[in-house]
């Protein structure tokens, strides 16, 4: 009796278990946390949820949880919820990046292991002593990558979420960052004015959603000099980045200043619909 062949991917492992109309509707894509996998279930396979997780478990003999996507990004900290439906019942996960490692409790902190690639390009960006404002730091991944992989002086990471602060204060200890990035809690817009006016190079902004109403936080954190600042925003993709420069046009046209863009590119697709993108913008006073 020929050994039966191992599935290459999950629509492989699936056949038999879901119907062509199923398969048609299938999201095979998935994000890797570690040994966790999160994956979309549409609406219509929600009672096929676990037959896809174990499917999932068996190609992939890396992971030991695999979790589905249960609702939208919502509340005060923008926290994606996630639900186990394979494997080990655990959320927590150890993850690697870059020479980096973090533990990122799924469900109730943002994370996106997607950006990867964005951490590693602006690393490489950062100039010998510079001094990063890291807004919306979540458990670290952005501030923590820099330390490993630039000569930033400093980078000031801010944090509203309680959980994601407690996790980027652990995450900055077992990366033996602690002499390289200042931990804040708080309210952007309330930590700016208070202890960042005029001190950074360089500005991050990787809010899931909202963060052009931090523009003028992100320009008055700048030297007087001037600096840049990374501002990731998600957009319909049929009208592109157009919107996002004007937001960022008008808001230091507000101050009195001047920007020039570097950047105006997609990050990630996000829905048929919507993608993410990145513009890296300098910026400075008219009279410096």
């Amino acid at each position: 009796m020929p050994e039966k062949k191992q599935p290459r991917n999950l629509k492989e492992a699936l056949k038999g278990k879901l119907s062509k109309k199923e398969m048609k509707i299938l999201i095979a894509s998935f994000d890797s946390v570690g040994d966790i996998a999160v994956i979309q279930i549409p609406k219509g396979l929600g009672k096929k949820a676990k037959a896809i997780g174990e499917a999932l478990l068996s190609i992939n003999r890396h992971f030991k949880t695999v979790c589905m996507v249960s609702g939208e990004h919502a509340g005060k900290y923008r926290v994606q919820p996630v639900k186990v439906i394979a494997g080990k019942r655990n959320k927590k996960a150890t993850y690697k990046e870059s020479g980096c490692v973090f533990t990122i409790d799924l469900g109730k902190v943002f994370f996106s292991p997607r950006l990867s690639t964005e951490r590693l390009r602006i690393a490489k960006l950062i100039k010998e002593g510079e001094v990063i404002g890291a807004f919306f730091a979540g458990v670290g991944p952005f501030p923590i990558v820099f330390a490993k992989n630039s000569g930033m002086e400093k980078a000031f990471a801010i944090e509203l979420n309680p959980e994601a602060f407690k996790e980027l204060l652990h995450n900055i200890g077992l990366n033996k960052c602690q002499n390289k990035i200042e931990a804040i809690k708080g309210d952007v817009k309330k930590i700016v004015p208070k202890m960042l006016l005029g001190k950074c190079d360089r500005i991050m902004m990787p809010l899931p959603k909202g963060a052009e109403n931090f523009l003028k936080e992100a320009l008055l954190a700048l030297k007087p000099e001037g600096g840049v600042v990374h501002f990731y925003r998600f957009v319909e993709k049929a009208s592109g980045a157009e919107q996002a420069l004007g937001e960022v046009r008008a808001a230091a046209e507000a101050l009195g200043m001047e920007t020039s863009i570097l950047r105006a590119e997609k990050v990630r697709s996000f829905s048929a619909s919507k993608e993410q993108i990145v513009i890296d913008f300098k910026a400075k006073s008219q009279n410096a």
